[in-house]
């Protein structure tokens, strides 16, 4: 299930939050200020893990290049 990063921006707090593809362009609520006015951008960690077992947050790797 993919991560998904949120700013706010009426008090600019970055949050993050687990949603199905299919909520992801749901309005997310701000937990700082509870401002509604938020925007998302797909994070580069996804959670692994479901059902009622233990879920864990994998980064990607940054990117390289064989020519720097």
């Amino acid at each position: 299930m993919p991560m998904y990063d949120f700013a706010c921006r009426e008090c600019g707090q970055v949050f993050e939050k687990k949603l199905r593809m299919s909520q992801s362009s749901d309005p997310q609520t701000c937990p700082g200020c509870g401002s509604g006015d938020t925007r998302r951008h797909m994070s580069s960690a996804f959670a692994v893990g479901g059902g009622s077992g233990p879920t864990r947050t994998i980064s990607a790797p940054p990117p390289s290049s064989p020519f720097t």
